[in-house]
C-alpha cells in the first residue's frame, strides 16, 4: 500500500521547518510570510468539484444522472454541506437551479431534459456558496451535448478554425542578458491545438529561434534577449497560412525564476541581470502546495548574478507546487508552477463482469472489489459504448490538475495516462503555459483579507427564515410562529413551532425537506396585529436561481451537431432510440387535434385585454413556479430574467429599473401606477401573472420607451382556497428530491415485456460503499433491445482522499 496520504497535509507543516534553508538573514519576514499564509489557509480553504455524468450525450426528455465529488485540500469536504448545481441551455437560461446535501465530500442527483430544449448544448455548473466568494474560474462548469431528432439539426459545415500563438516565458518575463526559456502555445478559438512551424526574429529580421511543437501546440525555444530588440514569430498554421505575433517585451533589468521538476525533487535557479537595482539582489523564494507553505529561502545575490537549489517533493502529494520569487520588499517579481507526481493520489479497485451477456434484454453481473484497507465511495455507469463518451476528463485530471489552473487543458487525462518521461515533459508544458494564483500577493503580505459575501453552509438547510414589518417588541411579545408544512405527497401536514429571535429570525434544525413546500403559518396570540402587518421571507439562506448564466459563443458553435462523422455512430443510434421513444401503436388510433394553449397563454387570455395580450416581450405564470413563491417581491423575481431590463434595490428600500435608457412603466392590473413600492408590498402568493413588455410599449397613456411591468393579482377561482383557509401561506423549496436510477427486473413476471427497451444508459449507481470488511460488492442489470457493447465506468474517492477512474469497453 501507498504512503498513508490522509497524513500528507500534517507532513507538510513539518517539512516545512526541514526546508526552511536560510541563505541569508531575514528570518523575521520569512516567519511573518509563514505566519501569513498558514493563517490563510486556515480562514479561507479551497474547495475543489468533480461531476461524473452517466454519459455524456442525451436526447430531449433523458435523465442526466451524476455523482458530485467535493475536495478540501487533499481530504474529501467537510466545509460546505450543500451543493448548487445550475443546468442551462445554450442562450444561457437557466432551466435548473438546483440544491443537494453534501455527505462525506460526495453528493448526487439528476435531471431532466425538458423536451422543449432548444440547441446542442446543456451547460452544468456546480458550486458551493463559499466558492462565490474567490474567483469563479475555478467553479465546475462543463458542456453536456444534446442529440436533437433529425428535423431540428444544423445543416452545413462548421465555421473555420481560426488559429492563434501564445508565448509564456518562464519566471513571466523575458529580462535583457538572461537567456530564457520560451513556451509557447497553439490553438484555435475552440480550444482545440492547432499544428504551427515557423522562426522567431530580432528587429534585424535575424532568425533566433525556431517555433516547433512538441505536444498539442505547445512547445518552447531558448532566447537570449537583448534590451533594444523587438522580437516577431512568423509562422504558419496547417492551413498553410501565415501570421506574425509578436513575443512579450523585453525588460532592461530584472530577475527571473526557472524551475526544473524531476523525480522526488525540484530543481530551481534564480538568476539576475547584471544591471539588476538593490531591490533584486536580497531576495525571497517561497513554495506552497494546497495552500501549505513546504519551502522557504531568502536568497543573496550582492556578489553573484545566480544561485541554484532543490526541494525535496517525494514525500508531497500529488498536484501542483507554486513557487514564487520575491524582491527585498517581499513584492512578487517571478513565479513558475510545476507539478508533483508521485504516484500516491490513486488507488486502484478491480471491476469486471462474472456473468456477460449481449442478447436482447440478456442479464448481466458486475463485480467490484477495492483491494484495501480504507472505505470507498464510488459510482458505476454502464452504457452502449456505440454512443461515445468523452474520456478526456476525469476525476482525477480535475482533481490533481485542471481545478487548479487557469485557462483550458487540451485532454487532461492524457497527462496521467503514464509516468513517461514523455509525459511528464508535456505535463510541464502545460505549466508553463497555463495560470495559477490562488494568491493575491500584494494583499496578503498587506494583511487585507478577501471580502466574504458568502458565509459556508456549515449546516444542512432547514425551515428557516426572518419576520419582516414588525417591532422588535411585537416580535419579543409574540415570539412563536405556528405552521403547516405540506408537501406533493403530504395529505395532512406536519405542524411546527418555531421561536422567533428578536431580530425576528427563527431556524427549526430539525426540519430538513426536499422538493417544495406549502407553508401555511400565523403568529401565537389572538388578535395578533403581525398578522396585518408581517410578512416571512423563508429560507434566506438558500441561493437564488441567477436567471442566466454567459456561456462563451465558441463553446455553442462546437456544441452543434454538424454532418461530422465524428458523431455519426452517436447520432444514427441515437435516431433509434428517438424513434423508439416517439413511436405510435397504430396510425388508426392518431387523431388531429387543435394545439393545447400552455398555463401562460391561457393566463394571458383571462387576465389581459387590450395592448397587453401582445407577445411582445415576457409572460411569467406565477401560479405554477415555485421559484416565485420563494422570492422576496416580484422585483427579486424578475432579477435576471429579462435579458437587458436592470434593477436595483430589489429587495431594500424603493426598487429602481432601466431598459435601454428609460425607467420602465408599472401597472398593476392594467391600472398605471408611480409607486415601485406598491408592487413590491404585494405578497408573491398574491399574483396570478406578470408581464414585461419590451421597450417601447405602448399600451400606457403617451406611450412606455423604457418597456413595461405589468402585475396581475389573482381573480376569480385563482384565488388560492386551500387547507388553512385564512392562513397566509408561501411555497418554499428545499433540497432537490435525489431519485433511484430504474434498472427494469426481466426476469420478474410483472414486467411489461410489451414495449421497445431503448435505454442508452444500462445501469447507474451513485452509491457504492464499500469497507475493509464489505469490499466485494455484485451489481446485477439487463440489456436494452438494441446495444451490442458495453462502456463501463468507474470513479470514486476514499477516506484518505485518494482517487480513482476506470473505464473498459467490453464488445
Amino acid at each position: 500500500m501507498t504512503l498513508r496520504y490522509a497524513k500528507k497535509l500534517l507532513r507538510l507543516s513539518m517539512l516545512t521547518a526541514l526546508l526552511w534553508t536560510t541563505i541569508c538573514s531575514g528570518i523575521a519576514s520569512a516567519q511573518r510570510i509563514d505566519t501569513l499564509i498558514n493563517n490563510y489557509a486556515a480562514k479561507y480553504p479551497q474547495e475543489r468539484i468533480h461531476l461524473q455524468f452517466d454519459r455524456h450525450n442525451y436526447a430531449p426528455k433523458e435523465d442526466v444522472w451524476f455523482k458530485a465529488y467535493i475536495i478540501t485540500g487533499i481530504m474529501p469536504d467537510e466545509l460546505s454541506k450543500t451543493l448548487y448545481v445550475d443546468f442551462s441551455d445554450e442562450t444561457g437560461k437557466v432551466l435548473a437551479h438546483d440544491a443537494y446535501p453534501i455527505a462525506a465530500g460526495t453528493t448526487r442527483g439528476q435531471f431532466t431534459v425538458p423536451d422543449s430544449i432548444h440547441g446542442n448544448l446543456l451547460h452544468v455548473r456546480a458550486y458551493t456558496k463559499w466558492m462565490l466568494n474567490f474567483d469563479t474560474t475555478f467553479l465546475f462548469n462543463h458542456d453536456l451535448g444534446i442529440i436533437q431528432p433529425a428535423s431540428k439539426r444544423i445543416k452545413g459545415s462548421p465555421p473555420a478554425n481560426v488559429a492563434k500563438i501564445y508565448f509564456f516565458p518562464e519566471g513571466g518575463d523575458l529580462i535583457a542578458g538572461l537567456n530564457t526559456r520560451v513556451a509557447f502555445m497553439a490553438e484555435d478559438q475552440y480550444g482545440q491545438p492547432v499544428k504551427v512551424k515557423g522562426v522567431v526574429k530580432d528587429a534585424k529580421g535575424n532568425e533566433v529561434a525556431q517555433i516547433s511543437p512538441d505536444h498539442d501546440g505547445m512547445g518552447s525555444f531558448h532566447l537570449l534577449p537583448n534590451t533594444s530588440d523587438v522580437y516577431t514569430a512568423t509562422w504558419t498554421d496547417e492551413k498553410s497560412e501565415s501570421h506574425t505575433t509578436q513575443l512579450p517585451a523585453v525588460k532592461a533589468a530584472g530577475a527571473a525564476l526557472v524551475a526544473r521538476p524531476g523525480a522526488g525533487s525540484t530543481l530551481f535557479a534564480i538568476q539576475r541581470s547584471e544591471n539588476a537595482p538593490d531591490n533584486l539582489k536580497s531576495l525571497h523564494i517561497v513554495a506552497t502546495t494546497y495552500q501549505q507553505l513546504v519551502y522557504m529561502a531568502n536568497v543573496s545575490l550582492e556578489d553573484k548574478s545566480m544561485v541554484s537549489g532543490a526541494i525535496p517533493t517525494s514525500n508531497f502529494p500529488s498536484g501542483i507546487l507554486q513557487l514564487t520569487l520575491f524582491d527585498a520588499a517581499w513584492k512578487p517579481v517571478s513565479e513558475r508552477i510545476v507539478f508533483v507526481n508521485n504516484g500516491e493520489a490513486v488507488f486502484h479497485p478491480e471491476v469486471g463482469f462474472s456473468k456477460l451477456s449481449f442478447d436482447k434484454r440478456g442479464q448481466n453481473e458486475i463485480v467490484i472489489d477495492v483491494p484495501d484497507s480504507v472505505p470507498a465511495n464510488l459510482s458505476v455507469a454502464v452504457t452502449d459504448a456505440s454512443v461515445g463518451s468523452d474520456s478526456s476528463s476525469n476525476l482525477i485530471s480535475r482533481m490533481l490538475l485542471t481545478s487548479q489552473i487557469k485557462g483550458r487543458v487540451y485532454h487532461p487525462f492524457y497527462y496521467f495516462s503514464d509516468t513517461t518521461k514523455e509525459v511528464r515533459e508535456n505535463l510541464d508544458l502545460v505549466m508553463l503555459t497555463h495560470g495559477w494564483r490562488r494568491y493575491n500577493w500584494e494583499k496578503l503580505v498587506a494583511h487585507e483579507d478577501p471580502k466574504i459575501t458568502y458565509p459556508a453552509d456549515t449546516s444542512y438547510m432547514t425551515f428557516s427564515g426572518k419576520v419582516y414589518g414588525a417591532s422588535p417588541a411585537q416580535i419579543t411579545a409574540n415570539n412563536t410562529l405556528v405552521a403547516i408544512a405540506k408537501s406533493k405527497t403530504d395529505t395532512t401536514g406536519r405542524f411546527i413551532m418555531v421561536q422567533l429571535q428578536k431580530d425576528g429570525s427563527f431556524n427549526d434544525p430539525n426540519t430538513i425537506f426536499f422538493d417544495s413546500l406549502q407553508v401555511y403559518y400565523k403568529f401565537s396570540g389572538k388578535n395578533n396585529p403581525m398578522e396585518r402587518s408581517a410578512t416571512i421571507s423563508f429560507m434566506p439562506d438558500r441561493l437564488k436561481s441567477p436567471g442566466t448564466i454567459q456561456l462563451d459563443q465558441n463553446d455553442i458553435i462546437k456544441a452543434r451537431v454538424y454532418d461530422t462523422s465524428g458523431l455519426a455512430a452517436s447520432r444514427r443510434l441515437f435516431d433509434q432510440y428517438w424513434a423508439a421513444s416517439h413511436m405510435e401503436t397504430n396510425l388508426e388510433d392518431v387523431t388531429v387535434k387543435a394545439k393545447a394553449k400552455s398555463p401562460a397563454e391561457e393566463l394571458n387570455d383571462k387576465y389581459a385585454s387590450g395592448l397587453f395580450k401582445s407577445d411582445n416581450g415576457y409572460t411569467f405564470d406565477l401560479m405554477n413556479d415555485i421559484a416565485a413563491q420563494s422570492s422576496f417581491n416580484i422585483f427579486s423575481y424578475l432579477q435576471g430574467r429579462v435579458a437587458g431590463l436592470q434593477i436595483s434595490n430589489a429587495q431594500s428600500g424603493t426598487p429602481s429599473m432601466t431598459w435601454r435608457g428609460s425607467t420602465p412603466s408599472l401597472f398593476l392590473d392594467e391600472m398605471p401606477i408611480q409607486d415601485a413600492s406598491q408592487l413590491s408590498n404585494i405578497s408573491m402568493n398574491d399574483i396570478a401573472m406578470v408581464k414585461v413588455f419590451r421597450p417601447p410599449f405602448m399600451g400606457g397613456f403617451g406611450g412606455s420607451p423604457g418597456g413595461a411591468i405589468a402585475v396581475y393579482t389573482r381573480k376569480g377561482g385563482d384565488v388560492q382556497r386551500e387547507k388553512g383557509e385564512g392562513m397566509p401561506h408561501k411555497t418554499i423549496a428545499g433540497y432537490s428530491v435525489i431519485k433511484e436510477f430504474y434498472v427494469p427486473d426481466y426476469l420478474s413476471l410483472t414486467q411489461d415485456l410489451s414495449k421497445l427497451d431503448s435505454r442508452a444508459t444500462l445501469y447507474w449507481n451513485s452509491l457504492i460503499m464499500t469497507t475493509p470488511q464489505d469490499h466485494e460488492l455484485r451489481l446485477k442489470f439487463f440489456n436494452n433491445d438494441i446495444t451490442k457493447s458495453y462502456r463501463i465506468i468507474l470513479e470514486g474517492i476514499n477516506n484518505q482522499g485518494q482517487f480513482s477512474h476506470i473505464e473498459k469497453v467490453i464488445q
